[in-house]
This record gives C-alpha cells, sequence and structure tokens, in this order.
C-alpha cells in the first residue's frame, strides 16, 4: 500500500484535479454572474452564447447542482452559485498577480558593474542611489575584481579597473589619475610629529602589495627615492593585498600608509585621517572605464558611464 493510500488521502487529491474545471468554463462562469446575462458574457469573451451557456451547464453537471435561475433570459445566482463566486474572484485576482509578477520579472534588465573591490566599498557604494535613479526597471549587479581582466570572457556590462590604461587591448577612457598621499591617524603623531619626510623614519610604513614591477600599486620605494630620502627603512612593515584593509590598518593607526587617494576622501575630509604632507599627488597608474562591446545593454552603459564620470567631476574626486 503507498503512502498516500494510507492515508486516504491521495487517490481523493488526484481524483479532485481531474474534477476542477478548466479555466475558459470558470471565466463564463463569473462573466455570466457580474453580467447576468449569456449574451454580454459572450460579447466579453468574444465567443458565442451558445458557447457560454454549453459552458455553464458543464459546470453545473460537474458541481451537481444548479447555479444560475434562468429567467427571461436573465441568469440570477443561486444560492450555490453566490456561495462559489467570491472565492472564484480570489482566485482569479491571485492568478492576475502571479502574472503580472513573471512578467514584471521577464522585462526587468541586469546590467552587470565590475570594480575594485576598494573602490566599491569607499566610493561606488555611497554614490550607488544617485547611480541608478530613475533606472527601477534594471537591476544593477556589482561585482569586483583586483586585477585587470578582458570583459569579452564574461558577463560584465562596464567595468572600472585600475591599472596603467592598457587592457588586452580594450576601449578605455580614463576617470581618474590614481593618486598617492601619505596618511596617518592623529594619535600616530602625539609622540613623533611628521614635518618633513625623513621623519618617517620614526615610524612603521605600511603597504600596499604589488607584483614585480607592477607601477600600479602605490610604493613606498618609489615614493622616497623621487624626495631622495635614503635613511628611511622602506622594506619592513605589515604588507596587505587589498588597499582597503591599507587604509583600515593607517585609521587603526598601524603605521603610516601610502595610500590611493580615491580611497581616502572622506576620511581626510572628517579628521579620522591626517595627510602631514600636503595634498595627494600624481601616481602611476588610473581608474579608467571599459566597456564590453558584445554587452547587450549598451544603452545602459552609456547612461551609467555618464553617470559615473558626472559623480567624479562634481566631487572633484581624484584617484
Amino acid at each position: 500500500m503507498s503512502h498516500f493510500d494510507e492515508h486516504g488521502s491521495g487517490q481523493g487529491k488526484f481524483t479532485l484535479l481531474r474534477r476542477i474545471p478548466s479555466l475558459i468554463t470558470l471565466r463564463a462562469f463569473e462573466s455570466v454572474a457580474r453580467h447576468g446575462s449569456c449574451t454580454r458574457a459572450a460579447d466579453e469573451l468574444g465567443v458565442s452564447t451558445a458557447a457560454v451557456s454549453q459552458q455553464i451547464k458543464l459546470l453545473e453537471n460537474l458541481l451537481g447542482c444548479e447555479l444560475f435561475k434562468r429567467h427571461d433570459r436573465k441568469f440570477i445566482l443561486t444560492n450555490a452559485g453566490e456561495a462559489c463566486l467570491p472565492e472564484l474572484r480570489k482566485s482569479f485576482d491571485h492568478l492576475i498577480n502571479a502574472i503580472g509578477q513573471v512578467n514584471a520579472r521577464k522585462f526587468r534588465r541586469r546590467f552587470n558593474l565590475s570594480s575594485p573591490p576598494s573602490l566599491a566599498a569607499r566610493w561606488l557604494i555611497p554614490h550607488f542611489n544617485e547611480l541608478v535613479e530613475g533606472l527601477e526597471e534594471c537591476d544593477i549587479w556589482v561585482s569586483t575584481s583586483l586585477v585587470p581582466f578582458h570583459l569579452d570572457d564574461t558577463n560584465i556590462d562596464l567595468a572600472i579597473i585600475h591599472g596603467s590604461g592598457k587592457f588586452f587591448n580594450q576601449q578605455s577612457t580614463l576617470l581618474m589619475p590614481s593618486l598617492e598621499v601619505p596618511v596617518c591617524a592623529p594619535s600616530l603623531l602625539q609622540h613623533h610629529p611628521l614635518d618633513r619626510p625623513a621623519d618617517l623614519r620614526h615610524h612603521c610604513l605600511v603597504h600596499e602589495m604589488a607584483e614585480v614591477d607592477d607601477t600600479a600599486v602605490p610604493s613606498w620605494k618609489k615614493w622616497l627615492e623621487d624626495r631622495d630620502i635614503r635613511d628611511v627603512d622602506h622594506e619592513t612593515g605589515p604588507r596587505f593585498s587589498n588597499p582597503n584593509l591599507v587604509v583600515e590598518a593607517a585609521l587603526a593607526g598601524a603605521g603610516v600608509a601610502l595610500a590611493r587617494g580615491a580611497l581616502v576622501t572622506r576620511e581626510l575630509a572628517s579628521g579620522q585621517l591626517l595627510s602631514p604632507f600636503g595634498r595627494p599627488e600624481p601616481g602611476h597608474a588610473g581608474y579608467y572605464l571599459v566597456r564590453n562591446p558584445t554587452s547587450e545593454h549598451q544603452d545602459l552603459a552609456d547612461v551609467l558611464g555618464e553617470r559615473i564620470k558626472h559623480l567624479v567631476a562634481r566631487s572633484g574626486f581624484a584617484g
């Protein structure tokens, strides 16, 4: 004996499913009940009066009771008809809502935007509402990547990439130059002030990890050499693979970090971090907008690309 048979419910369920009237039959019943007329229901449904009348008879035979009293071509609901009509209308409403939700999802567009994780966290997300304003029928999916990549091999529609600008022969537009700036927590200067770069010898340096000869990553060695400072140890100190962690380490007072200017704008403005040697200076890279030429959403790439440029220009933002 099956599980359903044992509980006396399986066969009953299948029998009930076979007895459910068709949607055509139920629509005919609801329309006749609303109009009180087979003729007007037929006009609404785009079928003949005889076809509607036949559907009503099929339903009454299936249920084993009269749903209407016929009087001078008028159809008046019986008690049985009155009892089932409200629930039937609720069911139609649920069905319409379900179909509407499916259609809404079907026509929504998904746009894939990529950004370096540090820039996404410290700049893109704080500006996200402005970026997507008015794009209610589009879902923006943001992913992150630490290294340049070829968009043709992905589903990414638009990417912000940090580097030299030469990204596998992809068309790129400079969004903002990458600036470098030494930063530290105010508490770090209480015992050893930083009046000039040579004073860094009294402090721990915080580094961003880089591959060999990767000029896109801020380098304490290069920064000190450009200023002809030789008595500061640039080999020691903590190193982090993610530039966002470099900023967090500086905020925690771990040392003086050579940070990307784009990532410390808010912290410098609020006083959480200090730049003891003045304004950020140009590094050897930049943040670039790169489009996927195979994207199906070139119109959205136009809109979002221009909005990103506008937000950068409006804030006087530099990387």
